[in-house]
């Protein structure tokens, strides 16, 4: 009898001693899974924040997204006047353990009339529980200039430029958004360009043109009027017609102008616009700009309409005592700052800080 109770006892043990180690296994078999899994969501958050510190250009902050291997390689200093005012994710896809992402990244230069349209490859990795970023690579997908009084537009490595539009065919007269009853039409400066900025598509550019005031609109770009043109140059030729051809002098070398239309947003007056960029579905054009009477301020409008919101910044906050200035897009979000001016000694607590104002009703609350 006692041997038999020893047995049991044995046997008991043994079967307690694997089902142990059956839920250990299982654990250890669980947590190894969770480490290898690949969260795409996690991977796009880390490309929408490294995207966020570039535009502030907080190098600190970009090293911590970095992987280990990628921090062995130095942080390029980049040109400081040319901005990245905007980027819109086109593309990604999961291969393997690391996630691919393709964003289309839009900067202009603050000292100049010139823009440009980049296409980021970003390449997130996960290290531990963190997803860090392996690798970056970019390629221009167009860039815009100014040449002898006219907008021009090259495509990636193009030779070639295509006219956007020409000075002299800016509106004369315009309505600005502050005349709300729309009685006294505007002149519109054509004494200058200043910001140029391509939207994500490339489909659409917001123009500036300025001396005391600042006129802005936005411009179709259509491609295949610069083909159109050049077919019908073609079938000329062939007539033996030897005529110079507009600004190349030769034949096949006339540029064509590829600017369809124009949207005017806004005459500001007394006003320089320090950068315009649009939201990230490109619904949408935001303008920075400055005015000696009140600082820094910022005003969004509708890019197919030319209407200002339902939001106007200078109404909703005390410039005499803040500047509002623009943060970034998310979908369906514009992120802005409130700022005090000159240290004030007044409390402003409630006003200042991180703002978002949703783009679907266009409320807006303090972060």
């Amino acid at each position: 009898m006692r041997k038999r109770s020893i047995i049991c006892t044995i046997l008991f043990i043994i079967f307690s001693c694997s089902l142990i180690c059956g839920c250990s296994l299982n654990k250890k078999e669980d947590t190894k899974e969770s480490n290898e899994s690949f969260d795409m969501k996690a991977a796009g958050n880390t490309v929408d924040t490294y995207m966020k510190y570039l535009m502030k250009s907080d190098v600190e902050n970009i090293k911590k997204l970095y992987s280990k291997e990628l921090l062995k390689s130095p942080i390029k200093s980049e040109n400081q006047n040319l901005k990245i005012v905007g980027y819109s994710l086109s593309d990604s896809s999961e291969i393997g353990k690391s996630g691919q992402f393709k964003v289309k990244v839009a900067r202009v230069d603050l000292s100049k009339p010139f823009a440009v349209l980049d296409e980021y490859s970003i390449k997130i990795v996960k290290e531990g529980n963190d997803y860090k970023i392996d690798k970056t690579s970019d390629v221009v997908d167009r860039e815009a200039f100014i040449e002898k009084d006219k907008i021009k537009m090259r495509n990636k490595n193009d030779v070639k430029t295509n006219i956007v539009i020409d000075i002299t065919n800016v509106p004369n007269y315009v309505f600005p958004k502050d005349d709300k009853v729309n009685i006294d039409k505007a002149a519109v400066p054509k004494n200058n360009f200043g910001i140029i900025d391509f939207s994500y598509t490339g489909d659409n550019m917001a123009m500036v043109t300025y001396n005391k005031d600042s006129y802005i609109g936005v411009i179709k770009i259509d491609e295949s009027m610069s083909t159109q043109s050049q077919d019908s140059d073609g079938q000329q030729g062939d007539g033996g017609d030897s005529k110079d051809g507009g600004e190349g002098g030769k034949k096949g070398e006339v540029e064509k102008t590829v600017g369809k239309n124009i949207t005017n947003l806004d005459l500001l007056k007394d006003s320089k616009v320090e950068f315009v960029t649009f939201s990230q579905d490109e619904k949408f054009v935001m303008a920075q700009y400055t005015n000696e009477n009140i600082g820094h301020c910022i005003r969004l409008y509708k890019a197919n309409s030319g209407d200002i919101v339902d939001y106007k910044f200078e109404e909703k906050f005390p410039l005499d005592k803040v500047d509002v200035v623009f943060s970034s897009f998310d979908e369906d979000i514009l992120n802005f700052d409130v700022i005090s001016k000159n240290n004030s000694s007044e409390s402003l607590s409630k006003l200042t800080g991180k703002w978002k104002l949703s783009l679907k009703n266009f409320k807006a609350v303090k972060m």
